[in-house]
């Protein structure tokens, strides 16, 4: 691919690659590097783009590996299963409630995080998420379901303390 066509063509994408970075990692500064780091990537690969029959799914797949590295890098040592039982109850205040789901989203697989903060914060359909991520319909719902499963059973816990 030579650097016109992939003006043309990987460069326009930008927008839908920022709007999916900023909805998995949830920060807009992060995001922007993010998309920067794949679009390095994809201009590092641009003689093997010219084989990729879905140039879009193609570019958002390397987006999100991208933005799972940046998440497994920052990560939490101390995963919400290891919070100390002399905690005290958290009070029940949006910003509180808020701190707690977003610690338990942060210990979710990384393709939970992805489809949960989709979903949730950015308010894309199965469909849309489908499309972002590359998965198929039904492994979205799943992902969801279990994500959400997983965040119901873990704030159970945490709000129990």
């Amino acid at each position: 691919m030579d650097p016109t066509t992939f003006r043309n063509s990987i460069v326009p994408l930008y927008k839908p690659m920022f709007a999916a970075a900023a909805a998995i990692l949830g920060d807009r500064d992060e995001a922007a590097d993010a998309v920067q780091d794949a679009m390095e990537r994809l201009w590092q690969a641009r003689e093997s783009l010219d084989a990729i029959q879905s140039l879009p799914a193609y570019c958002m797949t390397v987006l999100r590996r991208v933005a799972i590295d940046r998440i497994r890098r920052r990560r939490q040592t101390e995963p919400i299963d290891n919070i100390p039982e002399t905690a005290a109850p958290p009070d029940n205040t949006a910003r509180e409630t808020s701190a707690i789901i977003d610690r338990i989203i942060a210990t979710l697989p990384s393709n939970q995080q992805t489809v949960i903060r989709l979903s949730a914060f950015e308010q894309k359909s199965n469909d849309e998420i489908a499309v972002l991520t590359g998965l198929s319909n039904d492994n979205v719902r799943q992902l969801l379901s279990r994500a959400r499963r997983r965040i119901k059973e873990l704030y159970k816990k945490y709000t129990e303390i």
